[in-house]
């Protein structure tokens, strides 16, 4: 054939006589067209997506919208992932004063407000189209799991909702939603954290002798404005190494105290068994590595048994074994010394959770006991199994619930929902 192209209405240079329209006109097109699009490598996770938020069972949705609260908490405040840092504290800490003054007001209605003030002050165009960039990078990376791609692509498909849906509100995008939650629990931890601390240092010397400014400060803070607390610690350095210094040494001894055969264990049975339900396969990990494992290695396996130290200690966890930390910190009938060793115990892992529940799992000489008889035998039975199922732990949980001990069979549950995906084999059978 001519190198040059023929018109339409030319004989095709092949010679068939014919023109060159109903000839070979349709295949050198196809021969010059680019290449199709390669497939957008989360086009099916997109897809799917897309089905979710369509299904009228909002189910799956709430799933998807939990699982990716639970990938930023882990991933912590990255590029992209949150909301200015600077910007959010200077809006919620006053927002909170003010709403804290309003009467009569439910914590769920004053929640609701301080979401649709901070998403609408700081939920922008911009910031949502980075946070869909940053989301679908995320779900891209290798290795990742099919639930987390799928939660992860239902933000992407919410992070471009003020684009598909118009004039989108920022407190109707879902998304926003998630990080608010996880944003407020940061900022509302570390202030926390603060005050207890703060706290705990001008316990051990007479507030009087305190300045003037410290006093004022702490005085804020227990009527709430925790922010005048935090100016006055950031304002002197000395304040602050002096607070990091007695975190470091209250958990020192707490840790000490774990160490002796006589200090009691630090969990209820119910908190023992979940704690090696979920970190009995990182724990395995650890000990199973070789002593000659690269640093790099070991540094992994430890990184990823404190992701799921973190992951165990959900709120309800942490509420009730602070309570009874306190409690015992309270017990009249103990003498000055067990008190203060529960208090101690309190601040502690108040400040540092994941460090305390770790050191109290890898250091304690005592195990939980249970609170009946009929318990601790069922206990000895559980723990004398070579295996663990949601069956096994059935009576157990049975049991607790005839004790009028609600939240400890609910912990049991959990467990045994755990064990559905994770079964736990504690030793293997031996002839």
């Amino acid at each position: 054939m001519s190198s040059k192209k023929p018109g339409r209405n030319d004989p095709c240079p092949c010679g068939s006589g014919k023109k060159y329209k109903v000839c070979h006109a349709a295949e050198d097109r196809a021969k010059a067209a680019p290449p199709p699009p390669t497939p957008h490598p989360l086009a099916e996770d997109l897809k799917k997506a897309m089905e979710v938020l369509g299904d009228p069972d909002t189910s799956r949705l709430s799933g998807c919208l939990v699982r990716l609260g639970a990938l930023l908490t882990e991933w912590g405040p990255a590029p992209g992932l949150r909301f200015d840092a600077k910007a959010f504290a200077d809006h919620v800490g006053p927002e909170l004063a003010r709403l804290a003054d309003k009467e009569g007001q439910d914590a769920t209605s004053a929640r609701r407000e301080l979401l649709v003030g901070t998403v609408r002050k700081l939920g922008t165009p911009a910031f949502l189209e980075e946070l869909g960039t940053v989301l679908l990078a995320r779900a891209a990376e290798p290795g990742r799991s099919e639930a987390d791609r799928l939660a992860l692509s239902v933000g992407v498909l919410f992070a471009s909702a003020s684009k598909r849906l118009g004039r989108a509100r920022p407190e109707d995008i879902p998304v926003l939603d998630v990080v608010f939650d996880v944003q407020f629990r940061e900022w509302s931890a570390k202030h926390a954290e603060l005050v207890k601390k703060y706290e705990a240092l001008a316990g051990g010397f007479a507030e009087e002798t305190l300045p003037p400014e410290a006093r004022d400060a702490l005085q804020q803070a227990r009527g709430g404005d925790v922010d005048a607390l935090l100016r006055y610690v950031q304002s002197d350095p000395g304040i602050a190494e002096r607070i990091a210094r007695e975190a470091r040494e209250r958990a020192a001894r707490v840790e000490a105290r774990m160490r002796e055969p006589a200090s009691p264990a630090a969990f209820a049975p119910e908190e023992e068994l979940w704690l090696t339900c979920v970190l009995w396969e990182p724990m395995q990990a650890l000990k199973s590595l070789p002593r000659d494992a690269e640093a790099e290695t070991r540094r992994e396996a430890v990184s990823t048994l404190m992701r799921a130290v973190k992951g165990a200690l959900d709120e309800d966890f942490l509420a009730g074994l602070l309570e009874r930390l306190r409690e015992k910190a309270k017990d009249a009938s103990a003498d000055d010394a067990t008190r203060a060793a529960a208090m101690d115990t309190a601040i502690a892992f108040e400040a540092e959770p994941a460090r305390m529940t770790l050191a109290a799992l890898l250091t304690s000489r005592q195990e939980a006991v249970g609170r009946s008889p009929e318990e601790m035998v069922m206990l000895a039975d559980l723990k004398a199994l070579t295996a663990w199922t949601p069956e096994s732990f059935e009576p157990y949980r049975e049991l607790l619930t005839t004790m009028g001990l609600p939240a400890a069979a609910e912990r049991i549950r959990r467990c045994q929902e755990w064990l559905r995906e994770h079964p736990v084999t504690l030793r293997t059978e031996t002839a």
